[in-house]
């Protein structure tokens, strides 16, 4: 395999924006919940980020039932390191700011809401 190709696979795509958040709400605690979110967003941003590296894997795995343990290890490995270079510190960080400003939008918009007497 073309090495230049090889690096272009394993680098992962650019990164979302995230809100910029201020310093007490950067420390805010999130319940266990709401950590396995920002954890599943995370994991979806990078596999959205690393698209192009699995279709890789996934078109070779196609290809073979047992033997993709063999035939497609390189691919295996150039998916893994996609992966293993999209998920940092600081993309958990991008996503957990994307989760704390989707949750002050809501609770601000449940807060605005008009109440009705019944």
């Amino acid at each position: 395999m073309d090495p230049q190709l090889k690096e272009q696979l394993m680098t992962p795509g650019p990164p979302l924006e995230a809100p910029e958040l201020s310093p007490s709400l950067r420390l805010a605690s999130l319940t266990r919940r709401e950590e396995n979110a920002v954890i599943e967003l995370r994991r979806k941003h990078s596999y959205a980020q690393c698209a192009d590296a699995m279709k890789f894997f996934s078109e070779c795995s196609a290809k073979y039932t047992i033997g993709v343990l063999w035939n497609c290890k390189e691919h295996k490995e150039i998916m893994n390191e996609c992966l293993r270079r999209a998920n940092t510190t600081d993309s958990m960080d991008r996503a957990r700011s994307i989760f704390v400003h989707e949750k002050q939008k809501q609770l601000t918009e449940k807060k605005n809401k008009p109440r009705t007497l019944i």
